[in-house]
């Protein structure tokens, strides 16, 4: 059995500062906005593990009448808009949180143009609404926010984006309050996790122009990189599994899963591996929950999306906004909700960011010159992650873990990422499968690695739209890691993070999976 990190080490403490707004008087047809009033000005400096922490302005933030602006910056200047100054310092290496909980938040200010950002050091590193928020929930604004020595500086700003302005009406007259809270740890938060699994570091660098194999006999294509190894995500350093690892298994829900990476958060990421436990090179349908299109739907650039806007649209930002689901995306929640929700498990997993990269990338030597509308020839994202020979072949490999537009970083919470999920569950993404132990292209079988199942199954990550159909990136019944046409009938494998103050019993093996301490 596995204990809870003892809570010395946890080091962590709550500051708490509240915005109140009072309602403001509305005078013949014209819009009355709300003004905060501060009752208290005075600074306040603290520690909270280990890190110097303070406060402009004390718990209050200074009297600000929010009004609708075009920028946050405009709203500073006639003080339509709040601004509050963190700065973080300490000795040693420390990782700190900033959250936002909301005490008051009246169902007129739950929509998208009532928004904020937060800053670290003139770099964005937060940003979001609370039109999904209710009374009660913590948002994460800074995750993880890795603070030494030398001062950071830490801007928040909460405003009113005149710009995306949907229901002015329903903003008027309204009171809300905010809480701040922090909290700070000595340790890494996915070191912290992988600690407490009783799991390890693996010494070496991966190739990822390899296969990672429980053996080779031929280095020049594959290597024997089997192991734990560290990569940065969008929330700070994660620990992915590769190769023919033995120590992932996890039951959980009544199926057992394999751990993919430990979030840079420290929250566990695992895939759906089955009714029963299954070993490394095992091939069996057992290992998905069924087949499904990616979209049934394939004739527009729209189709490549996790989720979707309006096809026939001219201009990126309608293509792919999310406002339909995918075929996929439906089978998703439909599995998530009968269950994890109505199983009652929903309590144990937490948000995390699932990529669907639909960044455009240009290769017009092999025609994708496309801008992502309609029916012209488009790729994304993967692409400018892999370099591709005049035959056609991938031939180098640089995946990541980070997701690089907001829009594509499917969450629940808009603070964490696009907040359009209606559950937690996505999928693989084709550089997790890169990194776990294959390449990309049909030159990369492994039967070895955990992640094979002897099937074809689907990923979240767009390919392209090519002769007339829109491409998403799949995993071939050899492991290998290919495009198939969006309407084509693949597995599905839900992806799911559990998380990370959660108590395990087992050592992860396949007799002895981790499983929750009740």
């Amino acid at each position: 059995m596995f204990k809870a990190i003892p809570e010395e080490h946890r080091k962590k403490f709550y500051i708490i500062f509240g915005i109140l707004c009072v309602i403001a008087a509305i005078s013949g047809g014209t819009l009355a906005w709300y003004t905060w009033q501060s009752s208290n000005n005075t600074t306040v400096s603290f520690t909270v593990g280990g890190v110097d922490v303070t406060f402009d302005a004390g718990s209050d933030i200074t009297s600000s009448k929010l009004r609708p602006v075009s920028t946050k910056e405009v709203g500073v200047e006639k003080g339509y808009a709040i601004e509050k100054t963190i700065t973080a310092s300490s000795p040693v290496t420390a990782y700190l949180n900033l959250y936002l909980t909301l005490e008051t938040l009246p169902n007129g200010l739950k929509e998208e143009s009532f928004i904020w950002e937060i800053y670290k050091d003139n770099a964005l590193v937060g940003k979001g609404n609370f039109k999904n928020n209710n009374q009660g929930d913590k948002i994460t604004i800074a995750s993880n926010q890795k603070i030494e020595s030398a001062t950071s500086t830490y801007k928040l700003y909460i405003w009113i984006d005149g710009t995306n302005f949907a229901n002015p009406e329903t903003m008027q007259n309204q009171t809300f309050k905010f809480v701040l809270n922090a909290d700070a740890s000595d340790q890494d938060p996915a070191l912290a996790t992988l600690t407490k699994l009783g799991l390890s570091v693996s010494d070496g660098t991966p190739d990822f122009s390899k296969t990672a194999q429980a053996s080779c006999s031929d280095e020049s294509t594959c290597e024997t990189t089997n192991g734990i190894y560290a990569a940065e995500d969008d929330l700070g350093t994660s620990y992915y599994f590769r190769g023919a690892v033995e120590n992932n298994y996890v039951k959980f829900a009544g199926y057992y899963w394999r751990i993919i990476r430990i979030n840079g958060d420290g929250t566990i990421r695992m895939i759906y591996d089955g009714t029963s436990a299954h070993a490394n090179g095992e091939s069996s349908t057992d290992r998905q929950v069924g087949t499904t299109a990616f979209n049934s739907s394939y004739n527009d650039n729209a189709y490549v999306g996790y989720m979707y806007g309006t096809p026939g649209s001219d201009t990126y930002e309608e293509t792919h906004a999310n406002t339909n689901n995918s075929t996929i995306k439906t089978a998703n929640d439909n599995w998530y909700k009968t269950n994890i929700v109505d199983a009652g498990y929903s309590q144990y997993v937490a948000d995390a960011i699932y990529c669907s990269d639909r960044k455009v990338v240009s290769l017009p030597s092999f025609g994708f010159t496309g801008n992502g509308t309609g029916s012209q020839q488009t790729a994304y994202g993967l692409y400018s992650r892999i370099e591709i020979s005049s035959e056609g072949i991938p031939t180098n490999y640089n995946p990541t873990l980070k997701c690089t537009q907001t829009n594509d970083k499917f969450t629940t919470s808009s603070s964490l990422g696009n907040g359009n999920l209606t559950y937690p569950v996505g999928l693989l993404t084709a550089d997790e499968v890169n990194m776990a132990g294959v390449g990309i292209g049909n030159m990369s079988a492994n039967a070895s690695y955990y992640l094979y199942s002897g099937n074809w199954y689907w990923l979240i990550s767009p390919g392209s739209f090519d002769e007339g159909s829109a491409f998403a990136w799949d995993v071939n019944d050899d492991a290998s890691v290919l495009i198939s046409s969006a309407f084509l009938s693949r597995g599905l494998r839900p992806v799911i993070s559990l998380k990370s103050d959660i108590t395990f019993s087992g050592n992860g093996t396949m007799n002895q999976p981790f499983e929750i301490v009740s």
